[in-house]
């Protein structure tokens, strides 16, 4: 009876210790796979933030017009700076109004400039260049 009694306790013990090596060890899931917290237009971020409606490690879909580009990330009008994901395989444009899905790194203030910056990660383009303001640059807005 005591053979089985602790037959049934070392088993329950090993399953946990392998769940939790599972948990510690899996891969985190990417921007894309996680489910949106917050969609916003970069423009409003600041009170958003300000309102804790986005909080570090959360995943949002922000829209907005770029205004500088390279090739691992991009920067939105209000300060937003988007690194791209090892995973995205779609071109990113250096110009336009773009939407991403990324995860909310935190806020962070420029030192050389003295603005405030709002830093994603895992970025994954969602909608490409919007049409409508391929033709005017950033100072027509």
């Amino acid at each position: 009876m005591k053979k089985k009694i602790f037959q049934g306790i070392a088993v329950v013990v090993l399953a946990a210790v392998f769940f939790g090596l599972y948990e510690y060890f899996r891969t985190p899931q990417t921007a894309l796979e996680r489910e949106v917290s917050l969609t916003l237009d970069s423009q409003g971020l600041e009170m958003a933030v300000g309102m804790e409606n986005l909080m570090p490690g959360d995943v949002a879909e922000i829209s907005g017009e770029i205004i500088a580009a390279e090739s691992q990330s991009v920067e939105l009008i209000g300060g937003v700076v988007i690194t791209r994901s090892a995973e995205d395989v779609a071109t990113w444009p250096k110009a336009g109004s773009a939407t991403f899905k990324a995860k909310f790194d935190g806020v962070e203030e420029d030192e050389f400039f003295g603005e405030l910056l709002y830093r994603f990660s895992g970025g994954f383009l969602v909608k490409g260049l919007q049409s409508e303001n391929l033709n005017q640059s950033n100072s027509e807005e």
